[in-house]
């Protein structure tokens, strides 16, 4: 049920409805819930059934981190933390990259191997993630004991499954406010401008960006035309899903993070995925760089750990090698600005002019790695612009 259907507009009206006219303040907890799961019964997710078992083990593991660091039992904290996170990990690997990883055993030993039906729940790639934050947080102490009741509202919370943005549980639990007359304009406001972004703008560029799936019918000019449209398709669809989900939680009386800000007036790359994807590129900053020991660690060090952590943002976009390289485009791109340019501190507007340009033009390039269907559909889809 995804928000572009009109199920899910009835869907959620109903939800609105209900919760502010009839549902009493202290069950409107319950009934966020409620509805959460109805979303996946609704959207045919009965594989969410399964998942509720590791949202068990999440809520259990971070009851025990709670427990052993009120005892002052230092290792077995960090014992169950790491079962919490392996556990985690352990389903996300499972549901989206098994098949992956059998086509690289396949590749090694150069024979056929069984591949698994599996069914992906909805929303996988996100949930996993703030369940590593919920549980990291816990461990360093930024989360508080609280009820499974406020847990399974963060963990059900519909608005922001299909594409997120990535919330963080203390701020997403503490921020309910009533909803008054001018929020709920506010929050419709925001919706209508998500829907607008997506029907209006990024699905009049589908026709345009069509070259992408089949390179081998496109021209140069057709295929760098595409290449542009894709680029601020991409932009509108998913920033206007992530305003769907903005303005759908404010609707309900909680607030999530902002997902994008003007990205096209990045002046470098560092700048560009401070303003994309916000949610994730913050948690991987906070959950990933950081404890990577970030750029504190010398130049080599500082490269290797921006290359593995778009690696990681790559995959996590996909289970393909084409995601990978991708990532590692931009992590290449990340680092020489790291080693080369951020050091020079320049602040003269025409060097920033240019370097919005060329931020823009290195962002797009990019896109041929990310849009297409494979690895070498990439490489034929640059072949087209640089080699006819």
């Amino acid at each position: 049920m995804l928000f572009n259907t009109l199920e899910f507009v009835f869907f959620f009206i109903a939800t609105v409805a209900v919760y502010w006219l009839i549902v009493p303040m202290r069950y409107k907890k319950h009934f966020l819930i409620v509805t959460g799961g109805l979303f996946y019964f609704i959207a045919g997710q009965f594989i969410r059934v399964f998942i509720f078992g590791l949202d068990l083990v999440v809520f259990w593991v971070g009851r025990l981190i709670f427990k052993y660091e009120k005892t002052n039992q230092p290792k077995k904290k960090k014992t169950a933390f790491i079962f919490g996170l392996l556990a985690v990990v352990g389903s996300l690997v499972f549901f989206k990259y098994t098949n992956m990883l059998v086509e690289i055993a396949e590749s090694i030993a150069g024979t056929e191997l069984p591949h698994l039906n599996i069914i992906m729940p909805l929303g996988i790639s996100f949930f996993t993630f703030e369940f590593i934050h919920y549980l990291t947080d816990i461990y360093f102490g930024k989360i508080k004991p609280h009820s499974f009741k406020d847990f399974l509202v963060f963990s059900f919370f519909y608005p922001t499954l299909v594409s997120g943005p990535i919330k963080r549980f203390q701020k997403f639990i503490s921020s309910f406010q009533k909803l008054t007359l001018q929020s709920f304009f506010h929050g419709l406001l925001i919706v209508i401008m998500g829907y607008f972004y997506k029907f209006v703008i990024a699905d009049s560029l589908v026709p345009l960006t069509e070259v992408l799936q089949n390179p081998a019918n496109g021209t140069r000019y057709s295929t760098i035309l595409s290449l542009y449209a894709y680029n601020f398709r991409l932009f509108f669809d998913f920033a206007g899903y992530s305003l769907i989900a903005i303005g759908s939680a404010f609707l309900l009386g909680y607030r999530v993070p902002q997902n994008f800000n003007k990205p096209f007036i990045a002046s470098n790359p560092s700048e560009f995925w401070k303003r994309w994807h916000m949610s994730l590129s913050s948690w991987i900053r906070d959950y990933i760089y950081i404890f990577l020991g970030g750029s504190r660690k010398g130049m080599i060090r500082t490269v290797f750990n921006v290359i593995l952590i778009m690696a990681v943002f790559g995959l996590w976009h996909g289970a393909g090698l084409h995601f990978l390289v991708w990532a590692i485009y931009h992590g290449i791109g990340l680092a020489i600005y790291h080693v080369v340019f951020k050091k020079l501190q320049i602040k003269n507007i025409a060097f920033k002019a240019l370097g919005i340009v060329f931020t823009f033009h290195f962002v797009t390039l990019g896109w041929a790695f990310f849009a297409t269907n494979s690895l070498s559909d990439s490489f034929l889809t640059l072949g087209k612009i640089f080699l006819t």
